[in-house]
């Protein structure tokens, strides 16, 4: 199964991830045929220093490709899981280092976690 990493910037999206309703991330990344695969999403909030959190898990559902057109992130997966809001902090775990040198510190926003460790550290959390 494949795992894949997503980042909520508070700031920039112009809405908490408390906010979220339904497990969803938008994205500009191709999305077609990434049913069943597993999203966890990460979130920061705030301004400097920021807070992070692992705000959501879900199963793909649905890949709907240009949801969204004329938007900087067209493109948005969603599905079935968990909504953590703001429940579980990462700030000052090991994961949150490791996870922002495995996402180029989240500047790759979705993209595929191919690290069983990260992998398996996510899921301790929740």
């Amino acid at each position: 199964m494949q795992h894949f990493l997503a980042y909520h910037n508070a700031q920039k999206m112009g809405y908490s991830c408390t906010e979220i309703t339904t497990p969803r991330v938008k994205t500009s990344k191709p999305v077609s045929g990434l049913e069943g695969s597993t999203v966890w999403l990460v979130a920061g909030e705030g301004k400097r220093p920021k807070s992070y959190f692992l705000a959501s898990r879900f199963i793909i559902a649905e890949c709907s490709p240009e949801k969204h057109l004329g938007s900087e992130l067209p493109n948005e997966v969603s599905g079935l899981g968990d909504l953590f809001g703001t429940r579980i902090a990462l700030d000052g775990r090991p994961i949150l280092e490791e996870l922002r040198r495995a996402s180029a510190n989240f500047v790759n926003g979705f993209f595929e976690l191919r690290d069983p460790s990260l992998v398996s550290a996510l899921k301790t959390l929740e």
